[in-house]
C-alpha cells in the first residue's frame, strides 16, 4: 500500500494525534479517523498509534493515499504561481514569526463572501503562508484575529504560528490591546467624549409579520437592557472642516471593546454618523468621485513594552489615498 509522508511541525508538537488529524483530513468524520487508524492506514513513525497518542515536533507522520481525496485540503503548498500574490506584499506593516499585521484596503473582505468575485483577505494571507512555510504545521492555518468591515481600512492582524494566534486572541479578549482608529464624521463634535451603551442587531419584519435579526445593521440600547453588549468607545476631536456646506469632524477614536460596527452604531446614536455612512444617519455622497462611501481607519495598535512576541510598542497604518484627498478637501 502506498503512503504520503507528512512531517510534524512545532505548532503540532504535543497535540493528540486524533484532534490534529480531524483537522488535517477535514472531509473524515472522526469515526473514520478512528477506524483507518486501527487497520494501520494512519502511522507515526513507521508504528500503529491510537488516537490519543501526542505526536512531538519532527514526527514522520504516514497516511495510506487512498484517505488522501484529490479535493481534501492535504496540507501540501500550492504552487508559487497559484498564491503568490504581489499586490500583498505591499499591505504588510509588520511581519515575524508570530505575526503578520497588514494595512487592510477599501472594499475588500477580510473572509470569502459571495457578493465579492475576488480573493478575501483570509485566502491571501493563507495562500502566501502555505507557500513560504512549507509544511510549518499539518494543523495549524493562519487566519485575522480580529474584525474588520469590508470597507473599513487599517490595521488587522493575522497569526504565524499558534503562540501568537494564542497570545494576540488573549489579549484582544482582555482589552489589554489598544485599537485606535482616525474617522470623518459629519458634525462638528467640540469637545472629548466618552460613549457607552449596549449594542444590539436590528430586527427586521418579513411579510409575515415574523421579525428576526438582521445581520447588516446594529442599534444601541440602554445600559440596563437585557439585550445586546456592552460597547465603551472614547472620541478626540482633532480637527474641523466644510463638506459640501457641512461641518465635519476628524477625530481620533479609541475602543475599548469590540463590538460589531460598534463606531459607525455609536457614532450615529450620538448625531454624528460617518460621513456616507447612510445605514447610520448620514447623508449619501459620491463615492466614484471620492473613492469611498465613509471614511474608518484601523490606525494604531498598541501592545505592553514586555509583550513575548517581540512586538514594538506602537504599529501605525497610513491613510489610504481616497482618505488623505477627502481631508485636503475640506
Amino acid at each position: 500500500m502506498d503512503f504520503t509522508h507528512f512531517k510534524a511541525g512545532r505548532d503540532d508538537s504535543g497535540r493528540r494525534l486524533d484532534r490534529l488529524l480531524r483537522r488535517f483530513l477535514s472531509e473524515e468524520n472522526l469515526s473514520s479517523i478512528y477506524k483507518s487508524l486501527r487497520k494501520g492506514l494512519i502511522k507515526v513513525d513507521g508504528k500503529k498509534c491510537d488516537g490519543n497518542f501526542r505526536v512531538s515536533e519532527g514526527s514522520s507522520i504516514a497516511i495510506a493515499n487512498i484517505l488522501l481525496k484529490s479535493d481534501s485540503q492535504s496540507q501540501k503548498a500550492p504552487d508559487s504561481n497559484e498564491c503568490q500574490d504581489s499586490s500583498l506584499n505591499s499591505l504588510v506593516i509588520f511581519k515575524n514569526d508570530f505575526l503578520l499585521i497588514l494595512n487592510k484596503p477599501y472594499d475588500i473582505p477580510v473572509h470569502p463572501t459571495s457578493s465579492f468575485k475576488g480573493k478575501s483577505l483570509a485566502e491571501t494571507v493563507q495562500n502566501e503562508y502555505q507557500a513560504t512555510h512549507e509544511m510549518a504545521s499539518l494543523s495549524f492555518k493562519t487566519g485575522p484575529l480580529h474584525r474588520l468591515d469590508r470597507k473599513t481600512t487599517g490595521l488587522l492582524a493575522f497569526s504565524q504560528n499558534l503562540q501568537g494566534a494564542q497570545w494576540f486572541s488573549e489579549k484582544i479578549k482582555s482589552h489589554e490591546i489598544q485599537k485606535v482608529y482616525l474617522a470623518l464624521l459629519e458634525g462638528s463634535l467640540t469637545e472629548n467624549q466618552i460613549w457607552e451603551e449596549k449594542i444590539d442587531k436590528s430586527e427586521i419584519s418579513n411579510e409575515q409579520g415574523t421579525r428576526r435579526k438582521d445581520s447588516g445593521r446594529f442599534h444601541t440600547v440602554s445600559v440596563n437592557s437585557d439585550e445586546g453588549k456592552m460597547a465603551h468607545t472614547e472620541v478626540t476631536p482633532l480637527s474641523h472642516g466644510l463638506f459640501w456646506g457641512k461641518d465635519i469632524t476628524l477625530a481620533r477614536v479609541l475602543i475599548k471593546t469590540g463590538r460589531t460596527h460598534q463606531i459607525r452604531a455609536q457614532a450615529g446614536f450620538h448625531g454624528f454618523p460617518l460621513l456616507g455612512d447612510t445605514a447610520y444617519g448620514s447623508g449619501k455622497i459620491d463615492s466614484k468621485k471620492w473613492g469611498q462611501d465613509f471614511f474608518l481607519h484601523a490606525s494604531e495598535l498598541h501592545f505592553s513594552p514586555d509583550n513575548p512576541l517581540n512586538l514594538p510598542e506602537k504599529i501605525s497604518a497610513p491613510l489610504p489615498k481616497a482618505f488623505e484627498n477627502i481631508l485636503n478637501s475640506i
